[in-house]
C-alpha cells in the first residue's frame, strides 16, 4: 500500500499489492480440493461422500471466522486512512481476543452436540462413521482457524499482502505433508484428513502471530476496552462474507439431501467433486476482492475517490478475463480436471464430467457478483454486501435447486449455480447504480 500512497496508482504497484491475495486464495481453495483428491484416491468414493456430508459444519465455521476478519479489517483500515492509529490498534487487539473466544465456543458446541449434528446433516448408515470420524477431530482446529484468518486479513491491512503467502504456503505444505503421512503412509483414513487440516490451521495461526510479534508493523497489539458497538458492527459489516462462506455449507447440505434422493451416494460424491472445482476456480475472484478491498477502504477513508475509480477500471478487466478463462477451462478441460478424483469409466466420473460442463455457465456469470459483495463491504455497507452474497450463494441456490431438480432431475441440479448467478446479476447492477453518487465512484468510464 505504501507504494500506491507515495507513487500513485500504476498497473505495476496495483498488481504487486493484489496478486498475493489471489494466489493465497488459490492455495486455500487447494486445501479443500487436496483433501477431496486424497480421500477419493486413498479411501474411496463413500469416504468422499461422507466428507461432503460433514462439510456444512466447516462452511458455517469459516463463515463466522471470515465475517469477523472481513468486517473488522475494513473498519480498522478506514480508521487508519483517517489517521486514527491508536483507535485502529485498540480495535484490532479487541477483535483478536473476540475471535479466539468465538473459535472455542464453536468447538465446545460441536463436541457437545456431535451426534445430533451428524444426524441432522443427513448421513446414511454407510456414510455416518466417515462424517463422525472427520468432525470429532477437525473441530479442535476451530480456534486456530478463527485467529489465523483474522491475522491474515490484518496483515494485508498492515500493508504487506505478500506475507500472507507465507502463511498459506506454510499451512498448505504442512497440510499436504500430513495428508501424505496420515492417509498414505499410516492409512488413517478420513481421520488422517482431519488431523492434516488441524495441522495446517495451526501453522497459519503461528506464522500470523509471528508476523505481529517479531516484525515492525503499523498495527500493534495494545490495551483495549470492551466496545460492543464495534463488535456488533464487525458482525454486521462482515455479514456478506459470512453469507458467502456459510452459505456454501448450507447449500452443500441441500445439494446432498436432493442428490441422495436422485442419484444416491455416488451422486453425493459427484456433486462434491463439482463443488470442489467450483470453489477452487472462484477462489481467484475471492482472492482478488480480498486484495483490492483494503485499498478501497483506505482511499475512501482518505477521500481520494479518483484512485478508487482506477481500481474499478482494473477490476473490470480482471473479472472479464478470469470469467472467460475459468468457464473455458471447465467446458473444454473438465474431464481432465475430474481425473484427479476418479479414473474414466466409472459412474462417478461420468456424472462429475457432466456437472463440470454445466459449471462453466456459472463461472462466466459470477465475477461481478463476487466483486460487488466485497466492494460494498470495503465501504462498510454490510447490509447491501450481505444481500448480494445471500442472493448468489444461498437464497437463489436453494430456490433454483428445489425448482430445477423437480423439473429436470440431475440436469436441474447442475443448472442451479448458473441460475443463482444470473438472477443475482440484476441485483448487483441495481446496487451499483444506487450507491455510485453516495460513494463517489464511477462504474462505467
Amino acid at each position: 500500500m505504501d507504494d500506491i500512497i507515495k507513487n500513485g496508482v500504476t498497473p505495476k504497484n496495483f498488481t504487486k499489492f493484489v496478486w498475493p491475495s489471489v494466489l493465497m486464495m488459490l492455495i486455500i481453495g487447494l486445501y479443500y480440493t487436496m483433501d477431496s483428491v486424497f480421500i477419493a484416491n486413498l479411501v474411496g468414493e463413500e469416504a468422499l461422500a461422507g466428507f461432503s456430508i460433514a462439510y456444512p459444519i466447516q462452511g458455517i465455521m469459516w463463515g463466522f471466522a471470515i465475517m469477523l476478519a472481513a468486517g473488522s479489517s475494513a473498519i480498522v483500515a478506514i480508521k487508519m486512512g483517517e489517521g486514527k492509529q491508536k483507535e485502529a490498534d485498540e480495535k484490532y487487539s479487541l477483535i483478536c481476543f473476540v475471535s479466539v473466544i468465538c473459535g472455542c465456543l464453536f468447538t465446545a458446541f460441536c463436541l457437545v452436540f456431535m451426534e445430533p449434528l451428524v444426524d441432522f446433516l443427513g448421513a446414511t448408515e454407510e456414510l455416518r462413521h466417515y462424517c463422525h470420524d472427520f468432525l470429532e477431530v477437525f473441530v479442535w482446529g476451530f480456534p486456530a482457524a478463527f485467529l489465523g484468518t483474522l491475522l491474515e486479513y490484518f496483515i494485508r491491512v498492515d500493508g504487506r499482502p505478500a506475507f500472507t503467502l507465507i502463511l498459506y504456503v506454510s499451512g498448505g505444505v504442512v497440510h499436504l505433508v500430513l495428508d501424505i503421512i496420515f492417509m498414505g503412509t499410516l492409512h488413517m483414513g478420513i481421520k488422517g484428513a482431519a488431523y492434516a487440516n488441524v495441522g495446517g490451521l495451526i501453522a497459519v495461526m503461528l506464522a500470523g502471530g509471528a508476523y505481529f510479534i517479531f516484525m515492525k508493523t503499523r498495527l500493534n497489539f495494545s490495551r483495549f476496552k470492551n466496545d460492543w458497538r464495534y463488535i456488533g458492527h464487525c458482525f454486521l459489516n462482515g455479514s456478506s462474507e459470512m453469507a458467502t462462506e456459510a452459505s456454501s455449507g448450507i447449500t452443500t447440505f441441500f445439494f446432498n439431501m436432493t442428490v441422495i434422493r436422485l442419484a444416491g451416494e455416488v451422486g453425493v460424491a459427484a456433486v462434491s467433486v463439482v463443488l470442489n472445482i467450483h470453489y477452487l476456480l472462484i477462489s481467484v475472484h475471492l482472492g482478488y476482492i480480498m486484495g483490492v478491498a483494503p485499498l478501497i477502504s483506505y482511499f475512501f477513508g482518505a477521500g481520494e475517490y479518483g484512485k478508487v475509480n482506477v481500481f474499478i477500471k482494473y477490476s473490470k478487466r480482471f473479472i472479464v478475463a478470469v470469467s472467460i478463462a475459468s468457464g473455458a477451462a471447465c467446458l473444454f478441460f473438465g474431464k481432465y480436471i475430474v481425473m484427479a478424483y476418479e479414473r474414466p469409466g466409472s459412474e462417478l466420473y461420468d456424472m462429475a464430467v457432466t456437472g463440470t460442463k454445466f459449471l462453466a455457465l456459472a463461472l462466466l456469470l459470477c465475477g461481478f457478483n463476487i466483486f460487488a459483495s466485497g466492494f460494498f463491504t470495503a465501504y462498510g455497507n454490510g447490509p447491501v454486501s450481505a444481500l448480494i452474497s445471500l442472493s448468489r450463494a444461498l437464497i437463489m441456490v436453494i430456490a433454483g435447486l428445489l425448482l430445477l431438480s423437480r423439473l429436470f432431475g440431475m440436469t436441474g441440479v447442475w443448472l442451479t449455480l448458473a441460475f443463482a448467478e444470473l438472477v443475482t446479476l440484476g441485483l448487483t447492477f441495481a446496487m451499483f447504480r444506487k450507491y455510485k453518487d453516495i460513494y463517489h465512484y464511477r462504474l462505467w468510464h
